[in-house]
């Protein structure tokens, strides 16, 4: 029997504490492993697949993925981001919000969707990477050790500012679709200017205030972005999350503005 070798991304979920030991944490893991199953049943084009888990990495479970050898999109965006044109920029976004409506569509909200979090393949396409992870963390880490993990993973430039606010019970308030779509909004600015949300700002406090105050970037900064295209951001970042467009509205104008510059083009 021949083998054929691939190479894989192992990524370790760094989610014991050292209140969760013995049954109780055992018990949770359980449903992080559960969890995992479901990621692992996942399968689209533009969304990472979970091949499965593994043990190794100290007291952690890992994830096993395939290797994108275009890196995550900051990084890409970084280095190829002067020769893409607007076609690129728009395909890239096709890819995005496709694997967001799928993972919507089966009910799984990704909770830290961000630049890192979207990864590009060798042959070009983007993909939807490390889904419901920050949903996984706070099965068996508390709400206020683990900040939905975007705070202490330095991806808050993509939040939404509802995952910010304390409910009347002291627990936050969980990512959902709504808050899956603001940070869309953030990513395709980043998409169409090479920019992140709020780049100019590098103080990780500096930025949780404006998105806390719900001050979201500044038009001024991005001056050459279309203001049809920052009229649709700024929807996506709507302060009622009821306001921002689904992952179907959205899907349905990336991919119109798509066609119509290719045909363009």
């Amino acid at each position: 029997m021949s083998r054929r070798l691939i190479k894989v991304a192992v990524k370790a979920l760094q989610v014991y504490a050292a209140d969760q030991l013995g049954a109780a944490k055992t018990k949770k893991i359980k449903r992080i492993m559960r969890e995992l199953r479901i990621c692992a049943a996942l399968k689209h084009p533009n969304i990472l697949p979970v091949y499965g888990y593994t043990y190794g990495f100290g007291p952690y479970i890992a994830i096993v993925s395939p290797w994108a050898e275009n890196g995550n999109l900051s990084d890409y965006l970084q280095l190829e981001g002067a020769a893409l044109t607007l076609v690129r920029r728009f395909q890239i976004l096709r890819d995005i919000i496709s694997g967001l409506q799928y993972l919507h569509a089966n009910s799984v909200v990704h909770g830290d969707f961000t630049g890192p979090n979207v990864l590009i393949h060798g042959d070009g396409t983007a993909c939807v990477a490390d889904f419901g992870l920050s949903l996984m963390y706070s099965e068996v880490i508390s709400a206020s050790q683990a900040s939905w993990t975007s705070t202490l993973k330095g991806n808050m430039r993509w939040m939404a500012p509802e995952l910010l606010v304390e409910r009347d019970d002291g627990s936050q308030v969980r990512p959902s679709e709504q808050s899956d779509m603001c940070s869309f909004g953030g990513i395709m600015l980043q998409v169409l200017t090479n920019k992140a949300p709020y780049y100019h700002l590098t103080n990780d406090a500096a930025i949780i205030l404006c998105i806390a105050k719900s001050q979201t970037p500044s038009r001024s900064r991005y001056p050459e972005l279309p203001e049809r295209y920052w009229q649709f951001i700024e929807k996506c970042w709507s302060t009622d999350p009821q306001d921002r467009p689904s992952t179907e509205e959205a899907d349905m104008t990336i991919r119109n503005e798509y066609y119509s510059l290719s045909r363009s083009g």
